[in-house]
């Protein structure tokens, strides 16, 4: 059997970092690391025997762990994960299984950002912490997704333009429509937009925990997206979508995005601050 090389110091002090941030409240995680940072480069410290002296750096992380306080957070994240998998479960195959009496299921994607966006804020607001300046990353991610939304926006006002859809007779060939290049690119959008902004809000919620908690507002807005998403993608499933009708269509649509969107940008500027 092959032996594992011994961990360097560096190698050790990452792994714990890591273990422990994900574990512990931010001031506590920040003061654990401080006291193995010390002991880990201490000058007579062999580091062929780091893990013999002090142990698995993540058992080590485990032991500093207040249990209680722990699980309760694995139950929000359970939550909050499982509400981005259901939004790219949903974006993928464009299909709900269970139906809620009385509640439409393009509504389902909204319902998911209602109790994910305050349950996340709650959370974070009360338990998590700020370290030093904002980063220039999570400056970026957020306007790329602000870009995006517009692009998004802007693209299917276009597109449910009756100018731009194809005057149909009496016989309705729904293909025609269908398989036009312009709805080709909206459903393309809905579908891997959807994923990837469902991914994109997993990323800043593991990153809110475990370094600093304004990376929630990549979360905030990227569910904010990808339900966004969700609600048209199903719901141009279930309308007609042959004119003069889509004036109706498209005026239904927005009137409903704005104030989604409109809530999920405001828990997003909650989140930064």
């Amino acid at each position: 059997m092959k032996q594992q090389k011994p961990l360097t110091k560096e190698q050790y002090l990452k792994k714990f970092s890591r273990a422990v941030r994900w574990r512990l409240p931010p001031q506590e995680s920040e003061e654990a690391i401080a006291d193995y940072r010390e002991l880990i480069f201490q000058e007579e410290r062999d580091e062929s025997k780091l893990v013999e002296e002090l142990g698995d750096p993540v058992q080590a992380a485990h032991l500093l762990t207040d249990v209680k306080t722990y699980r309760r957070w694995l139950k929000i994240f359970a939550v909050l994960a499982g509400g981005l998998f259901l939004l790219v479960k949903w974006a993928w195959t464009a299909m709900i299984p269970f139906r809620l009496y009385g509640i439409e299921t393009w509504w389902y994607p909204v319902w998911v950002m209602a109790v994910g966006l305050p349950l996340s804020l709650y959370w974070f607001r009360r338990h998590g912490q700020k370290n030093g300046p904002m980063s220039r990353r999570l400056v970026l991610a957020l306007a790329a997704g602000l870009l995006f939304l517009l692009g998004f926006a802007a693209l299917y006002w276009y597109a449910l333009d009756p100018k731009n859809l194809p005057i149909y007779t009496e016989h309705i060939d729904y293909q025609i429509y269908y398989e036009s290049m312009l709805t080709v690119c909206c459903r393309v959008l809905v579908i891997y937009g959807g994923i990837l902004w469902s991914l994109a809000a997993f990323a800043g919620l593991v990153l809110a925990k475990c370094y600093d908690r304004r990376w929630l507002a990549l979360y905030a807005l990227g569910l904010t997206i990808a339900a966004t998403f969700g609600f048209v993608e199903l719901n141009m499933l279930c309308m007609d979508l042959t004119y003069p009708g889509a004036e109706a269509m498209r005026a239904y649509l927005f009137i409903r995005i704005l104030p989604i969107d409109a809530v999920g940008l405001i828990g997003t500027g909650v989140a930064l601050c």
